[in-house]
């Protein structure tokens, strides 16, 4: 057999070892780096919101949320800080959700949510 041929079949057979091998790696490594904290449900009229903190650190602290809203669910950035100010936070400020369209900013407090139009979500089931 030719060296070259030799040389072309085993390295396909090698490549289509990797094909079959990959999307169970992505997914693998995708669950890993995915852990959620538990979901907590608030309400405003007939609006429910639910939010879980994407990867949160020991502290509970996440730079991300997964934000679901009618049914639909996306990932946001947060925010640990009051506008990036020095000034102190209202009382039992957790963090901010950012860029939502709907709601920009939407503070999470200890007991409720509040949104850019001063809406006020409390803990629902």
């Amino acid at each position: 057999m030719n060296s070259a041929v030799l040389f072309q079949s085993t390295k396909s057979k090698r490549y289509g070892m990797a094909w079959l091998l990959m999307p169970l790696l992505m997914l693998t490594s995708h669950a890993k780096g995915q852990a959620l904290s538990p979901i907590a449900n608030y309400c405003h009229e007939k609006t429910k919101i639910s939010y879980r903190l994407i990867d949160p650190d020991n502290d509970g602290k996440a730079s991300d949320v997964a934000l679901t809203v009618k049914g639909k669910t996306h990932r946001y950035m947060t925010a640990y800080s009051w506008y990036g100010s020095v000034t102190r936070p209202p009382e039992n400020f957790k963090f901010a959700i950012l860029g939502t369209q709907e709601f920009d900013p939407l503070l999470v407090f200890d007991t409720y949510l509040l949104d850019s139009k001063g809406k006020k979500y409390v803990y629902c089931e």
